[in-house]
């Protein structure tokens, strides 16, 4: 057996409500998930073990990475570890590890398996459920018919078989969320973005049908839509954006706020300039940008800022609530990223 066997704790959910006790746990090992439940109704003769469930259960609720002197990698390994038998058993990894290839498919609905954990006289006992569907399903979002013969006429529908997810270590597929994956044959490579929320998913997509209407991409450094990815029931998985090579670094990571010369003037000059360029751009194309922060803007291999992110909404500290998705609160998010860029200046 592997020691510990390799795994990504890949989702928690616990319950607002004090009485509800109840926990689940997602782990992705080698392309499988497993579901694992937790309830305290199925404890027998265990206060002790009890006790630190509660304990644990504190800690995941508070949402820090550490609470009193209990880590939330604590936690977790106390949970996952009676189950690891089963990872090792029914998620073996793949004898050829240099030519994995995963469809998107595979990733947002793969082989998966369910268990409850039961704590009897103090030990930790892994009981799995057997089902033919899993607890969770990737997407709810759903478009009207009009909404989609819309979409059909001005960008494509993509089947999530026929995408592959794209990673530099090809292992990488097995574990992580993806994020570049691979179209048309290998085509065009974009940035795949899951739908969460069919108002937020619209909101976006109309937006960049006016982008493309309006020939913004060819000008700016602007993101297009590639296409929007639907299941075999008609749910909207997610959208396939043009794919900005950043290493998942946004702007609010590229700053050090206490050097003024990392990166130097003459690097944040050129970016707050494209940045104006491009939303002045957008709002003469009578588009707003919407929650604008630097969390949304990428820097490219190259050093050129993207805008990024048309779902809309606002985020306290950028914009006030009264001015989300208006030019008014773009024009206010902006002034707060010149002020990131340059905090000795003074921003009408």
């Amino acid at each position: 057996m592997e020691s510990p066997p390799k795994y990504k704790v890949e989702y928690y959910s616990t319950s607002i409500h004090e009485d509800d006790r109840d926990m689940s746990l997602n782990i992705r090992r080698n392309g499988k998930v497993f579901y694992i439940q937790i309830s305290p109704s199925n404890f027998i003769d265990s206060p002790g073990m009890s006790e630190r469930y509660l304990e644990y259960l504190a800690v995941l609720r508070s949402g820090e990475e550490v609470l009193g002197d209990i880590y939330e990698s604590d936690v977790f390994e106390w949970l996952v570890t009676p189950f690891e038998p089963y990872l090792v058993e029914l998620a073996p990894p793949p004898q050829d590890r240099k030519h994995i290839q995963i469809t998107l498919q595979q990733h947002l609905f793969p082989y998966f398996f369910i268990f409850e954990l039961d704590i009897q006289n103090e030990m930790l006992c892994p009981r799995r459920i057997f089902s033919k569907s899993p607890p969770y399903r990737p997407s709810f979002c759903l478009f009207d018919d009009e909404f989609l013969d819309d979409l059909e006429e001005w960008t494509h529908l993509y089947d999530p078989a026929g995408i592959i997810l794209s990673f530099k270590d090809p292992e990488d597929a097995l574990f992580k969320e993806p994020r570049r994956v691979v179209i048309d044959g290998g085509q065009a490579e974009c940035f795949y973005k899951p739908c969460h929320s069919t108002t937020e998913a619209i909101r976006e997509l109309k937006s960049y049908k006016a982008i493309a209407a309006a020939g913004l991409c060819d000008d700016v450094d602007l993101c297009r839509v590639h296409g929007v990815v639907m299941d075999d029931q008609d749910f909207i998985l997610g959208i396939l954006l043009t794919y900005v090579d950043c290493a998942d670094c946004p702007l609010s990571a590229r700053v050090l706020p206490q050097d003024p010369d990392d990166p130097p003037p003459e690097v944040r000059t050129k970016w707050i300039q494209q940045l104006d360029t491009t939303l002045s751009s957008l709002h003469k194309a009578g588009i707003v940008w919407g929650d604008a922060k630097s969390e949304n803007v990428l820097i490219d291999k190259s050093g050129n800022a993207w805008i990024t992110d048309f779902g809309g909404g606002y985020t306290e500290g950028w914009v006030d609530r009264e001015l989300a998705e208006t030019i008014e609160g773009d024009v206010m998010g902006m002034a707060k990223i010149h002020t990131l860029l340059f905090p000795s200046d003074t921003v009408p």
